[in-house]
């Protein structure tokens, strides 16, 4: 019996994108994505692939000091097939890469001889991980069960610049399981739930949903500030618009559009879009001959 692979989580891209939810959790996520893409394209950092040439040659200089892919693919949390595609082809129909998502290189190409030392890594990835979990409403002390450390280890992880190598991929493990896991099923108190979760939003610590759809979770050079910066103008209009036309192909009404976007446009603006949309004609904005 073959298993079936279960879909995505609501909120996230691929929920929306490529199995057609339309909830309004899977809407949300599908807003923040675009949210995020006008901001990197205003910042001119909007890339959605590159160039494959440098890992391949990062991961030929890797196994020349004894690290095969496989054990990159492990450090990296990706699966072997996904690394190992930058070195051969996979058949006859499928070449090597010659391009590779952003999020994706910044993972392998972190990955050093020095990294794969279990007494020293980069603690950004750890402390980011643990932080998202407490925006989700985890306390720290309930998560040293899931992490086998002590609680106060779990609280001195946020201020240490360097972990041991087990211990950063035990968060990221523990990360992975319970990214989408309500503490409240885990024998979490609402109390507690709360306060962690009230900690977390003054301290600006983001979601791990946040982090899904911004990516670059593990790279110390990415700023979630600058991520999070209102977009222009221009940037909010063309986000508008956007989601004007996605509500439009999803069947809904210019009235329930208005209302989705909080009415933040006017009807009228609303039913010029869908209209433009519907016919492939944009409306001439140039005031009319006296």
């Amino acid at each position: 019996m073959t298993a079936t692979k279960p879909l995505p989580p609501h909120g996230s891209l691929s929920r929306h994108k490529y199995h057609g939810c339309k909830c309004d959790t899977c809407y949300e996520g599908y807003r923040t994505y675009q949210r995020s893409r006008y901001r990197k394209r205003g910042y001119g950092t909007w890339q959605p692939y590159v160039d494959a040439e440098p890992i391949r040659q990062h991961l030929l200089n890797l196994r020349a000091q004894g690290i095969g892919f496989t054990r990159v693919a492990e450090l990296a949390g990706l699966h072997s097939a996904t690394v190992g595609g930058f070195l051969y082809d996979s058949g006859v129909n499928s070449p090597r890469k010659q391009k590779a998502r952003p999020e994706i290189a910044a993972r392998i190409l972190a990955i050093t001889a020095e990294s794969t030392q279990p007494w020293r890594t980069d603690a950004t990835g750890t402390r980011r991980r643990l932080q998202a979990l407490a925006a989700n409403g985890w306390p720290m002390k309930s998560l040293a069960p899931h992490l086998g450390l002590h609680p106060a280890t779990v609280a001195r992880l946020l201020q240490q610049d360097y972990v041991y190598g087990s211990t950063a991929e035990a968060v990221a493990d523990a990360y992975q399981k319970l990214a989408g896991a309500r503490p409240e099923q885990h024998g979490v108190t609402p109390g507690l739930t709360r306060r962690a979760r009230n900690h977390a939003e003054r301290e600006g610590w983001r979601t791990p949903q946040w982090w899904d759809d911004m990516g670059d979770i593990d790279d110390p050079a990415f700023d979630p500030d600058k991520a999070d910066a209102e977009p222009s103008f221009r940037e909010r209009a063309a986000l508008r618009r956007e989601e004007i036309i996605h509500l439009a192909w999803s069947g809904h009404e210019p009235e329930h559009i208005r209302e989705r976007l909080h009415n933040e446009v006017s009807i009228s603006t609303v039913r010029n879009i869908v209209r433009e949309w519907q016919t492939g004609q944009k409306r001439s904005r140039r005031p009319a001959a006296a």
